[in-house]
């Protein structure tokens, strides 16, 4: 009942209209953003297919390395940049370069380029996460962050899923140059959506800004943030010192690289069950299917678990996908038929994108808006490079053992992977709830 009532005034303040319009941008920018930055995965068996460009999964693992590379650099400078400019200009700026990339990606004529536009691609889009992290402490009640990180996480999958279904399409009418450009012109138009309808806080449309018991505080003996008055060095040093910085660190490292078997999953498909490349990228769009519908899920359900039971949603989460991979990685000994197989596949990477997604997105962010006060944008933005260090490896090495020791091989050390980070992300859960 007392949910219910708590709801109730949520949507009767005067700030919610502008609540829901901040929200519905950031949705749709960031699906954009995920758009861009899955074209590559959604087109890489059709540029396997393509003589002119010679790639095979190799080149194709050492190509998404540069894309790492590129979000590692990208954070390390768009943390800062959102702290310093505030979210809905860092959102704009990172919006239309990553647009622009993807461009510049379509009309390159050789893989060194292609890699140089991936990386600036991947850089850009990388300050789309510290930006809405300044808009979403500004706008919204501690109270909400579940609900508003599982909302907008979601926003990651349709972008995903628009990328493997939509692109996958188009990639059976036209060469896969021009998806690159459609992808970079559907960006454009979320572009001037953020620019009309964007701000940055409450006070900029004339609201009253949030009342301090609705602020992301680490304690209740202050109105103000403990690290608010801070420089960077003095709070680099506050975040190396604490536990519970390193756990979260490690956990998104490992989950990273979960995340980036998406890149794979076309290629896999195309040669594990020997479909043709388009129907290869459309099947592939289990795995973001997945992540969104966990998500739909979390943003009803996260705020109203405790922290400890957390502990054991997630880690149980968790646990399951790494039977997923499991199944995978035995698919062609299980008692099932041929024909079976491709449906079974499907299933088994849609559990494992379902499994894998609430981890991710929520605790990290949760943890960056709480713990950083007004360094939040910079602290999830070190927090990423850790992950995208984790992913820019597995993306170097990856392809290349799967071409040169086979998908069995590749899978075995994604399963390690996937024991690594449930034990860690458990680790962290554990801690949190404990410093509560």
């Amino acid at each position: 009942m007392s949910s219910a009532l708590e709801d109730k005034r949520w949507l009767s303040d005067p700030r919610a209209k502008w609540q829901i319009t901040i929200l519905l941008t950031m949705y749709i920018g960031y699906a954009a953003f995920m758009l861009c930055r899955n074209t590559l995965g959604a087109a890489s068996p059709a540029m396997m297919e393509d003589p002119t460009i010679a790639m095979d999964k190799a080149s194709f693992g050492r190509l998404m390395s540069w894309h790492s590379a590129g979000a590692i650099a990208g954070k390390l400078v768009t943390g800062i940049a959102a702290d310093l400019l505030g979210g809905r200009r860092m959102f704009m700026i990172a919006l239309s370069l990553t647009a622009v990339a993807n461009i510049g990606f379509a009309l390159s004529s050789s893989l060194v380029m292609m890699g140089v536009f991936n990386f600036f691609g991947q850089f850009f889009k990388a300050g789309g996460w510290p930006a809405m992290t300044k808009l979403v402490a500004d706008w919204y009640p501690q109270a909400r962050y579940g609900q508003v990180w599982s909302i907008i996480s979601t926003s990651s999958r349709v972008g995903t899923i628009t990328a493997g279904v939509l692109l996958g399409f188009l990639l059976g009418v036209m060469p896969w140059r021009m998806v690159f450009v459609v992808s970079a012109v559907m960006t454009a138009f979320a572009v001037i959506g953020a620019f009309f309808l964007l701000r940055d806080r409450p006070e900029s449309v004339g609201l009253l800004p949030l009342q301090p018991d609705e602020t992301p505080l680490e304690t209740s003996e202050s109105v103000g943030h403990p690290f608010d008055d801070l420089s960077i060095g003095q709070v680099c040093y506050r975040f190396i010192a604490s536990g519970r910085f390193w756990l979260i660190c490690l956990s998104i490292c490992f989950l990273t690289i979960l995340m980036d078997f998406i890149n794979f999953i076309p290629i896999y498909l195309s040669e594990v069950l020997e479909i043709p490349a388009n129907r290869a990228s459309m099947a592939g769009s289990a795995f973001p299917t997945g992540m969104f519908l966990a998500l739909i899920a979390t943003s009803f359900l996260y705020d109203r678990v405790t922290k400890k039971n957390l502990i054991y949603v997630l880690g149980g989460l968790l646990a399951g996908s790494c039977v997923c991979v499991v199944a995978l990685w035995n698919l062609g000994n299980l008692p099932v038929s041929p024909t079976a197989r491709m449906p079974l596949a499907i299933g088994l990477i849609f559990v494992f994108g379902f499994a894998i997604s609430p981890a991710y997105y929520i605790p990290m962010s949760i943890f960056a808006v709480k713990f950083g006060g007004k360094h939040a944008g910079f602290l999830v933005a070190l927090i990423d490079v850790c992950g995208y260090s984790g992913a820019w490896a597995f993306n170097f090495f990856g392809g290349s053992i799967a071409e040169d020791y086979g998908w069995s091989v590749f899978l075995i050390g994604l399963l390690s992977i996937t024991v690594v980070a449930t034990l860690s992300m458990v680790s962290f859960l554990t801690i949190d709830y404990r410093k509560q």
